[in-house]
């Protein structure tokens, strides 16, 4: 099959979650024998090659405005497309949803993942948020499958819109090893260290985790991964918030990020919209003991895998100070997140169900 992914930021992955999915649903396509196209944002995106490990890029320029740069992209890489020949189009998130009728009134086979509830998302002005909705109703009418990686997301869409999707889970690797020397480039040391990674927006309550952490007695350090390239009011907030105890340390990939996780004392989730998180997964691959915010999505991720907590004041803080006091009681949930990872999360299964589908959807099945 020829297939065309839009809607990521790019590969190699260098932004967030979705990067990497594309990127590892690309590599384990092309190793099946499918050819596969991504469409690239050019402001994301330095080195112009236009292949990546077999997989075709093509760079499609974005307006650099927080509330248009990824729907201009989307759009964009739509009618590229228009002139080529795929047998299928990923869409990834519901921004490209409302001009997907023009490629489907051509033939093209459309199948979409939605992420999570994207417009409740606390950057987006009422118009936007709005926007996003009508999207999200819309997939299910413009693209022959709606995908979602929870099976949450997947209830409310149908008790949304009484209309069926697709679940996919997302994957991630068992990190057995790491290079602990890169630790030292950070300024850190093995199991020294609390870690938070997400995008530094409102809704993944870096202030709350913040907040929390300055309630406890500890001689850890608390380490925040992550950056947003428009929100500067909250990331100033956040860093007011700063002390000798609490790093910021930007966006951190590849090999450096994987040192980063796998020796950190324990792993801090915060986020409450959206579906199956990737740093989450990363962080239970990483076999760290995770504490989550209870809402459904991570409840369904981690199972049995991982510690719940509210946003009630001085409810995580009292559940870091008793993990600080007895690390022993993490021992069960990280051994239990890995083989998490191992049955439910792994890149294999996550490729073999997208092959399945898209052959289902172009009649090869």
């Amino acid at each position: 099959m020829k297939i065309a992914i839009i809607g990521s930021r790019g590969i190699p992955a260098k932004y967030g979650g979705f990067e990497t999915f594309v990127e590892r649903l690309s590599l384990g396509l092309i190793q099946k024998g499918h050819q596969v196209t991504v469409y690239c944002s050019s402001l994301y995106t330095d080195n112009k090659a236009k292949s990546y490990n077999g997989i075709e890029r093509v760079f499609i320029p974005a307006l650099p405005v927080k509330s248009v740069e990824k729907f201009s992209t989307s759009c964009l890489s739509i009618l590229h497309d228009l002139f080529r020949r795929a047998d299928i189009v990923l869409l990834i998130g519901v921004s490209p949803v409302l001009i997907s009728w023009l490629p489907r009134l051509l033939g093209k086979k459309l199948v979409i993942n939605i992420d999570g509830l994207e417009w409740k998302r606390a950057k987006w002005n009422k118009i936007l948020s709005f926007f996003l909705k009508l999207s999200e109703k819309s997939a299910g009418t413009f693209c022959q499958e709606v995908v979602t990686d929870s099976l949450a997301i997947q209830k409310y869409y149908y008790e949304s819109y009484r209309k069926r999707a697709a679940y996919i889970p997302y994957g991630a690797d068992i990190i057995k090893d790491s290079n602990e020397k890169v630790l030292k480039k950070y300024g850190l040391k093995k199991g020294r260290y609390i870690l938070q990674v997400c995008r530094l927006e409102p809704e993944n309550n870096v202030h709350l985790v913040l907040r929390e952490f300055s309630k406890i007695e500890t001689d850890l350090n608390f380490v925040v991964l992550g950056d947003n390239r428009y929100n500067t009011d909250y990331i100033k907030s956040l860093k007011k918030m700063r002390n000798t105890k609490i790093r910021f340390l930007g966006a951190v990939y590849g090999d450096d990020y994987k040192a980063i996780l796998k020796n950190a004392y324990c792993y801090v989730h915060g986020h409450e919209v959206g579906g199956t998180n990737p740093a989450l997964l990363e962080a239970m691959g990483a076999g760290k003991c995770v504490l989550v915010l209870d809402v459904p999505f991570n409840l369904e991720t981690i199972k049995d895998a991982g510690i719940t907590f509210s946003k009630r004041e001085g409810d995580l803080a009292n559940t870091l100070q008793d993990l600080i006091k007895n690390p022993t009681k993490m021992t069960p949930y990280e051994q239990r997140a890995m083989e998490r990872i191992k049955t439910v999360y792994n890149w294999e299964t996550v490729i073999n169900a997208y092959e399945s589908l898209f052959l289902k959807v172009v009649g090869r099945q």
